[in-house]
């Protein structure tokens, strides 16, 4: 029986505060994998993740502050156009 890979979390995860509005970022990746993974949860429960892969945890962190200033921590608390609600 093959082990499952251990899920390697980066220190840049964490919580972050753009213009009053926190969101929790986590970045990820499986032990031995190519990339880290990039998912954002604002405080409703709303998770958006990004489809590409990062090579550097710290450029997928810089990806999330970049991101959240262009499009501004409304966008993603809204719900823009991009934001497709899960089914409960």
């Amino acid at each position: 029986m093959e082990l499952e890979p251990n899920l390697i979390i980066s220190s840049a995860s964490g919580r972050i505060v753009v213009e009053g509005v926190p969101f929790k970022v986590d970045i990820c990746k499986l032990e031995g994998g190519d990339g880290w993974s990039l998912e954002v949860v604002t405080e409703d429960g709303t998770s958006i993740v990004w489809d590409d892969l990062f090579d550097d945890d710290q450029v997928a962190f810089e990806e999330v502050q970049v991101t959240i200033e262009k499009e501004g921590p409304v966008a993603f608390v809204k719900g823009d156009s991009n934001v497709i609600p899960l089914k409960r």
